[in-house]
């Protein structure tokens, strides 16, 4: 094979994005270092100097994606200045437009990849809390919300939307519907029923 030199961080990209496209044709358990260098035209060591594994490469990955399909959100819960009801509002278009337009959506939501889907869903939970909290304490302390714990009240709303985007896309309107109703009345409740 001939060898093509490359800055590292492209290089890198490519490994990555030629993973992806490996693991969706063969899946993710069926795949191999060795089919990602044969997909890229390189030797298998090539693919081993950028990663130690093909689960730190699949990790690589689905952290990118996560950031990639988080920032919009992460926007709009680091956004100050805007009522909770507004943010609604926005978080509920960023839900129809940004999902299906994402880099590896089409691997996650695959037939197959469930387990894949739950560890993104998880991991993508873990990495949104801290701005969601955040948010909340700050919407509370500028009298928007009245909520005593706002910790135990983001897990509670996110633990609910991931339960909810885990279902089939059929009804994806009717549960986004839902999901904004659902979060108004919990954060914009008269006091005496606040948390």
């Amino acid at each position: 094979m001939e060898r093509i030199s490359k800055p590292p961080e492209v290089r890198r990209q490519e490994i990555i994005h030629t993973a992806m496209r490996v693991f969706y044709k063969k899946g993710y358990y069926a795949s191999s270092m060795a089919d990602i260098a044969n997909e890229m035209k390189v030797v298998p060591g090539l693919c081993y100097r950028y990663f130690k594994s093909k689960q730190e490469l699949f990790d690589t990955a689905m952290q990118q994606y996560i950031e990639e399909c988080a920032a919009p959100f992460l926007c709009v819960f680091e956004e100050r200045g805007c009522d909770f009801r507004k943010k609604l509002e926005r978080l509920g278009d960023l839900f129809q437009s940004e999902e299906k337009y994402s880099r590896y959506h089409e691997f996650f939501h695959r037939p197959g990849n469930e387990a894949l889907h739950i560890m993104l869903s998880v991991r993508m939970t873990q990495y949104i809390l801290p701005s969601l909290c955040e948010d909340l304490k700050w919407q509370c302390r500028m009298g928007y919300l009245n909520i005593e714990q706002p910790e135990l009240m983001a897990k509670f709303l996110l633990g609910g939307i991931i339960a909810l985007l885990q279902e089939q896309p059929a009804n994806a309107d009717l549960r986004l519907h839902f999901l904004q109703q659902a979060a108004e009345r919990l954060l914009l409740c008269d006091e005496e029923l606040c948390v």
